[in-house]
């Protein structure tokens, strides 16, 4: 529900109806609908993390890996794109718990040490620059999350994921700046 309109729009009792469960019900397991969002946003983790082990790190092709995995990641921003609005709003009003952020470090951790593994092994394989693994993968979730933002932010219906998701693999494999000589 969250993902198809906004935190706010969404009540306990239409949580609750959806789940075929009580009111009451719904506030045995979760304290607060910010902690169901919380909830909803590892899961989703978790899931994006799982994605990232096996169809990029169990690939062979250490380039296609790396495609996949900025495809996942930009699919993972668009779709869960209300969740992050909500929890910003969240965060910004103060009504986050601690804890409940606390919850969502090791699990972008782990999808950061994921990437890193990956761009280890391009390197490795002198595929990827010689650089630290963990600024590289820093690297591409802020490019990811920028692409993403800027479409959460405009809302409109004319862009095209595929564009960008082969825009920033042109920009990956080529640069954006020619070297002298060449043209």
């Amino acid at each position: 529900m969250f993902k198809q309109t906004s935190f706010e729009a969404v009540t306990v009792q239409d949580i609750a109806t959806a789940a075929e469960f009580g009111k009451g019900t719904i506030y045995q397991f979760f304290d607060s609908k910010e902690e169901i969002l919380i909830y909803i946003i590892c899961q989703a983790m978790d899931a994006l993390c799982d994605d990232i082990e096996t169809q990029c790190l169990q690939e062979v092709d250490v380039t296609v890996g790396v495609s996949r995995f900025i495809a996942l990641n930009y699919r993972f921003y668009l779709e869960n794109s209300n969740l992050f609005l909500s929890l910003l709003r969240r965060r910004l009003k103060g009504s986050i718990k601690p804890e409940w952020t606390a919850e969502m470090r090791p699990r972008r951790h782990k999808k950061m040490e994921l990437v890193a593994r990956l761009l280890e092994r391009g390197i490795a394989e002198k595929i990827i620059i010689p650089s630290d693994s963990h600024e590289l993968a820093r690297f591409l979730e802020n490019m990811v999350k920028g692409f993403s933002l800027e479409v959460m932010e405009n809302r409109s219906n004319d862009f095209d994921p595929q564009k960008d998701l082969e825009l920033i693999s042109r920009i990956l494999s080529d640069g954006i700046v020619y070297r002298k000589g060449e043209k």
